[in-house]
């Protein structure tokens, strides 16, 4: 019994040192809730998927945000939110998967917005509404599922609808490194190298209280999907240089220029 004591208070000790080094080093920025799950996400990101992002300056640190990024996999919203320190991304997601159990219950602690994919869906978007008018950060993928083949497929229609609705910032990103979509669980354990690559703030002031317009959504949603596009253009041409460069082979030195070496150096 005193054993079974003793290590009960070494791993009480063990725990409360862990939370106390984690609310010391919190972001104030998150709750401690989320602070702790992202710190977490931090450490699984770099096991599993080698992540690092890039351009994370192009984040506003306050004001409306939307996030828009393609979807690869599963882990796209923890790569966002890693990469995104001082905001607390509310993602939008399809509310079959929502009200899954047992993750319904953490959907709702990360106040996930639902969203019926089966027509239209006015209450998520005066969910969203409400949190973007409150300076709320969103994370939306706007192809509205995962994409099987890792290629942009064509957009929904509600990301442009709720950027020229509230007038917020809209931050494009690109995941890049994903293998295209297997499984849910597998492909959350699989080895990768995830990189994510912000791109330029887009704003869309030339648009404001044209949102009845189709036109004018048309040209929102591809201003907002060129910016995803230019990204995955930039990382390949990035990925195809580091193919080109020719690797440097140093050739073995002959005796006599080894037997030369040693007597300039001795």
């Amino acid at each position: 019994m005193g054993r079974f004591a003793l290590e009960f208070v070494i791993a009480a000790g063990l725990v409360g040192s862990g939370v106390a080094v984690v609310m010391r080093r919190s972001n104030p920025s998150l709750p401690f809730f989320l602070e702790a799950l992202r710190r977490m996400a931090v450490i699984y990101l770099a096991v599993f998927k080698r992540f690092h992002s890039v351009n994370d300056h192009h984040i506003p640190e306050s004001g409306p945000l939307i996030l828009v990024a393609n979807h690869t996999s599963v882990f796209d919203p923890i790569c966002l939110q890693v990469a995104c320190r001082n905001r607390w991304i509310r993602f939008m997601e399809a509310r079959e998967y929502y009200e899954r159990r047992p993750m319904h219950y953490l959907y709702r602690l990360l106040r996930v917005i639902p969203v019926n994919r089966n027509g239209n869906d006015t209450a998520s978007i005066r969910a969203t509404a409400r949190e973007l008018s409150n300076n709320g950060c969103v994370g939306i993928f706007p192809e509205g599922r995962i994409s099987d083949d890792g290629q942009l497929h064509e957009a929904r229609h509600g990301v442009a609808l709720l950027a020229m609705l509230s007038n917020a910032t809209v931050v494009p990103a690109y995941l890049d490194g994903a293998n295209p979509f297997s499984s849910m669980i597998l492909d959350f354990f699989r080895l990768n190298r995830v990189t994510l690559i912000f791109g330029p703030p887009i704003r869309f002031d030339d648009l404001l209280d044209q949102h009845r317009d189709k036109e004018s959504r048309e040209v929102a949603l591809k201003r907002i999907m060129n910016g995803i596009a230019a990204l995955k253009a930039k990382s390949q041409d990035h990925a195809g240089d580091l193919a080109c460069t020719p690797k440097i082979k140093h050739q073995p030195r002959s005796r006599r220029n080894r037997d030369r070496s040693i007597q300039l150096h001795s």
